[in-house]
This record gives C-alpha cells, sequence and structure tokens, in this order.
C-alpha cells in the first residue's frame, strides 16, 4: 500500500499512515452508519493488511445499535492492536464492552490500551510492533 489513503463520513475522519497504522477520528454521537462506514473502512484495509487503528475518540458517543454493528461486524483478525485516544470514563466502559462482545462472539483477543495523545499512540504502537512482529 504505496499511497496514503483518507476518507470521511461527516464529522468523521480517517486516514492510513504506511506502514500499518489508520488513524481516526471520531467526534459527537456515532450512528449505526458510522459503524457501517469503519467496518467498511477497515475491512478495506483488511484486504491488503493488518494495521493498528489509533482512534481518538474524545468527545465521541456511540450508540447502543452502533456498538451492536460493531460487535457483529469488526473482526479482530484485522487489527494488529487498538489504541484509544483521548476516552474518556464512558468510552473506555463502551470500548471495552466491544472487546468483551467481540470474544464472546468467537472473535480472537485483541491488544488494545487506552492513552491521552497522538504522541502516546505512537509510541505504544511502535513498541508493540517490536515485541509482535507482523504475522
Amino acid at each position: 500500500m504505496g499511497l496514503n489513503r483518507e476518507w470521511r463520513h461527516g464529522e468523521q475522519h480517517a486516514w492510513f499512515e504506511p506502514p500499518d497504522i489508520l488513524w481516526a477520528r471520531f467526534r459527537g454521537a456515532l450512528s449505526p452508519e458510522t459503524s457501517v462506514w469503519s467496518c467498511s473502512v477497515y475491512e478495506t484495509l483488511a484486504q491488503t493488511q493488518r494495521f493498528y487503528l489509533a482512534a481518538d475518540i474524545a468527545g465521541s458517543h456511540l450508540s447502543p445499535e452502533s456498538r451492536r454493528y460493531l460487535v457483529d461486524h469488526a473482526k479482530a483478525g484485522w487489527f494488529r492492536g487498538v489504541v484509544y485516544i483521548g476516552a474518556g470514563m464512558e468510552q473506555k466502559a463502551t470500548t471495552k464492552s466491544l472487546m468483551v462482545g467481540a470474544m464472546l462472539s468467537g472473535g480472537m483477543p485483541l491488544d488494545m490500551v487506552y492513552v491521552d495523545t497522538a504522541d502516546a499512540a505512537r509510541a505504544w504502537i511502535a513498541k508493540h510492533r517490536e515485541a509482535s512482529p507482523a504475522r
């Protein structure tokens, strides 16, 4: 994947940074349509390679319907790891429930971490890459 790629859906924005990071910024109320869009982006990238998702979720809210869609459709095997940036207590509870839901529905375990900044996300990804070479 030689070229940077970028996607937008309303206020939501995602962009690929080679070699393997999908940065995403989510804001406001996230509808089921946003979850469909997100899964489409993830699946598109996963057709080429596994990747890290670095998602800035500060100021966002995932509806129960959106959460259900993600649990039912997102595949842990698409990701090398997930980093949530700027998550508050509500977002942490929601994203943890996503991981539990994915594992209960037969998904594989996935490394996930919460950080406060994009620089901290980048540092975690670099450390994770060294400890977990691409498969």
